[in-house]
């Protein structure tokens, strides 16, 4: 038998050791510990004031229809001849009629009144003295002008003032042959008396024109948690803080004015919330700058179990390669978590690289962290900054460095995202859908409104999932048609 030299014996361990290596591969485990799952501790959702300003408009028609349902035909009476030699009984005369314009109201009352006198008349020295009492009726037209204006207990104040014109016939008394003009007795009674006629005025129209009343009622209202959508179980709650009204003003026929009331506004999803019944009115605050817009800030939650299934969707069961085809790597499952302000990506994975001779195979969890934010262009929440976390880059840089340096990262950066599209645009429909529905919040006030944008404003992590903020746009507007 041939011995083998030393360089075929060389040769040889070669050959056997190059079939060695190349089967050879080890399997490193990551064993890291997951991120607490925390929201930020010190709640960092705060809900942003809404500022909701309506358009309020007060049917003169109405007014007047009202005025002359609840003003007492009787206006006046005196019936002491001793003072002034004058009795009157002053009453209604048909309909009130009611004009306006800018901050005025005026007033044309047709009243009938009734005269009594009593006349002392001496003929001549020697004669008897007559001492005669006579009635008489006549019809006089007040003329009444009122300066409105709203009060910080939501009273409408007025300040009017007026004067009177006789009808076709000034008042006489007949007697005998002798008539007795009595306008110059009746004219400073009844001037005397167009003061308290106007402040009677006043207290019936302050009485009559409520407006405290609507806002009160429109407070509660606002308060009660309001179904939005039967599927989603989705409740939207008015929390007001504040009332504006703009000074009343008047034009074509209507009264008008603008409320303006600062809420906090959310949606939920969860069931019907829980709510405190605030009943005391703020002090009004009158504004004459108030937008025709609204704008109502809306939160939409998105459970991080949802987020966690569409990040599965977009990961999960897929291969990334790198390194020309030298490395891949596997996620096998995927779950979305926050931590502090930035959300937690845990990916189950298994993957493998070459280095030479040799394969390296890795298997266990992996964390990285990113800031989520809103991303107009694709209508979805992203993520920016993604990097790692600690104890995971710690992990892989002593058991596969390869997959720290790797383009993984900005991989999985570039496929994450929650759109929030559809959710905005069920926020839009279901808003409109509100105001559809809900009309009319009371037998006299009829609302109408249009929402035409939603738009993301920002998002915040809370212990339940994604927070995000959103404000809708559009208008509303609030009639009084039936006082």
């Amino acid at each position: 038998m041939r011995t083998p030299s030393i360089p075929h014996l060389l040769l040889l361990l070669l050959v056997a050791l190059g079939f060695t290596l190349s089967g050879c591969s080890s399997t490193e485990t990551l064993n890291t510990t997951a991120p607490a799952a925390l929201a930020p501790a010190d709640a960092a959702y705060q809900p942003q004031l809404s500022s909701i300003s309506v358009p309020v408009s007060i049917s003169i028609a109405a007014m007047e229809e009202r005025v002359n349902q609840e003003v007492a035909n009787l206006l006046y009476k005196d019936t002491n001849l001793n003072d002034d030699n004058v009795a009157l009984t002053v009453t209604r005369k048909g309909r009130m009629s009611i004009r306006a314009e800018k901050d005025r109201i005026y007033f044309s009352v047709p009243l009938h009144i009734y005269a009594k006198g009593r006349w002392n008349w001496s003929p001549c020295k020697i004669c008897p003295s007559i001492d005669k009492t006579e009635d008489t009726s006549f019809d006089v037209v007040i003329n009444t002008e009122s300066k409105v204006r709203l009060t910080d207990d939501y009273r409408i104040s007025t300040f009017s003032s007026g004067d009177f014109e006789w009808g076709d016939t000034k008042p006489v008394l007949e007697l005998g042959p002798l008539k007795i003009g009595l306008a110059r007795f009746v004219e400073p009674a009844l001037r005397n008396q167009m003061n308290t006629l106007s402040k009677q005025l006043d207290t019936e129209l302050q009485r009559r024109l409520d407006m405290k009343k609507y806002v009160q009622e429109a407070w509660l209202l606002l308060q009660q948690p309001v179904k939005l959508d039967e599927a989603m179980n989705a409740w939207l709650t008015v929390v007001p803080k504040e009332v504006r009204m703009a000074p009343l003003q008047a034009k074509n026929g209507m009264l008008s004015t603008r409320l303006g009331i600062t809420s906090y506004i959310t949606v939920t999803t969860n069931g019907k919330p829980v709510t405190q019944l605030n009943r005391n009115l703020p002090k009004l605050i009158v504004d004459s700058h108030m937008s025709d817009e609204i704008q109502v800030g809306l939160t939409a939650n998105i459970p991080y179990a949802h987020a966690s299934k569409l990040l599965q969707e977009q990961v999960a069961k897929k291969t990334y390669t790198f390194d020309e085809g030298k490395s891949q790597l596997t996620v096998n499952e995927a779950a979305i978590s926050p931590n502090g302000e930035q959300l937690v990506l845990m990916l189950d994975v298994n993957g493998k690289t070459k280095a030479g001779l040799f394969t390296k195979k890795i298997v266990g969890k992996v964390y990285l962290r990113g800031t989520p934010y809103y991303d107009t262009a694709s209508a979805s929440i992203r993520l920016r900054d993604v990097d790692y976390d600690l104890e995971t880059k710690d992990r892989l840089l002593n058991t596969a460095s390869w997959l720290a340096k790797n383009k993984f990262i900005d991989m999985i950066q570039e496929q994450v995202n929650i759109p929030v599209k559809g959710e905005l645009e069920n926020a839009r429909r279901m808003l409109q859908a509100t105001l559809d529905t809900q009309g009319r919040v009371h037998e006299s006030v009829l609302l109408r409104g249009n929402i035409t944008s939603v738009t993301p404003d920002n998002i915040y992590l809370t212990p339940q999932g994604i927070k995000a903020v959103v404000n809708a746009k559009g208008t509303l507007t609030a009639t009084v048609d039936n006082l």
